[in-house]
């Protein structure tokens, strides 16, 4: 099935004080999945927020970092506004809408607060039991299961050595592999080798037996330039890479963590770079 990406992101200015951008750019891949870019100006970390409909369910996957104090970030004000506007299209009541995070990091979950009270919601708490509860995730981490929004189906496969409760979800429909902060464009950081390499493992054995059109991470931090990064904290990024990976970088991961085997350390390639975080567990 067809979809478009943005011609261009948000990506921030030289001069964040006269940024006239929207705090969140909201893009419609298709007429059921929603891409929102938190602006860089309000943090660097510019994370992409999806948002995805079924006939009765809506998930919300991450609820952004954290803007200036002085400065609110409207993540509920534009969700609401896209269920509402769904609703009105299709002639039905406003789906329930259920909000759940790649991982538990903190650029992930800043929102949170702005939809713990909002009626038909369920905010899944960050943390493996919580997802392993919700999702039905029996045997974490080897294993997976299915999601169903009402016609619009999500496989959910544990993804932990980022972070603990990390997940990726695939979505049947569109084809798209949402991949948090595991795989995209830029640094991924590696908090326990062991389990990062079994999730590559486990992420294309699944990508072997089901197509994949497009990986969707949660950042951008490369440059079109391969192997280039833009040092992290950069709130300016004209020259970025685009959003969306091909299929192969889910087996270039895979190769890459299996050529260094237990000897794990910084892996630098044109579309990302593996790095290992200070204290990582490395077996």
């Amino acid at each position: 099935m067809g979809g478009s990406f943005a011609a261009r992101w948000i990506h921030g200015s030289a001069d964040c004080a006269s940024n006239t951008d929207p705090p969140l750019q909201v893009h419609s891949f298709d007429e059921s999945t929603f891409i929102l870019r938190e602006n860089k100006c309000l943090n660097y970390e510019g994370n992409f927020i999806y948002l995805l409909f079924g006939k009765r369910k809506a998930l919300l996957l991450d609820t952004g970092s954290a803007p200036p104090q002085s400065v609110t970030l409207p993540l509920r004000k534009v969700v609401d506004k896209l269920i509402t506007k769904r609703a009105a299209a299709t002639h039905t009541p406003p789906v329930e809408l259920v909000v759940a995070h790649t991982h538990g990091h903190l650029d992930h979950i800043f929102a949170d607060y702005q939809f713990v009270e909002r009626p038909g919601t369920i905010v899944i708490e960050p943390g493996v039991a919580a997802v392993r509860e919700f999702f039905k995730l029996k045997g974490w981490p080897d294993c997976r299961s299915t999601f169903d929004l009402g016609g619009h189906m999500l496989s959910i496969i544990p993804t932990p050595g980022h972070e603990e409760s990390h997940i990726a979800i695939y979505d049947k429909r569109t084809r798209i592999m949402f991949t948090g902060d595991m795989l995209y464009a830029g640094l991924l950081t590696v908090e326990d080798w062991h389990a990062f390499r079994e999730s590559a493992r486990r992420l294309a054995r699944f990508a072997e037996s089901h197509a994949v059109s497009y990986v969707l991470g949660c950042h951008i931090e490369m440059k079109r330039e391969p192997r280039q990064l833009y040092p992290i904290g950069t709130t300016y990024q004209p020259e970025e890479h685009v959003l969306q990976l091909g299929a192969r970088a889910i087996f270039q991961l895979r190769d890459a963590c299996e050529a260094m085997g237990d000897d794990a350390r910084e892996d630098v390639h044109d579309e990302f770079i593996i790095h290992l975080k200070e204290g990582a567990l490395l077996s």
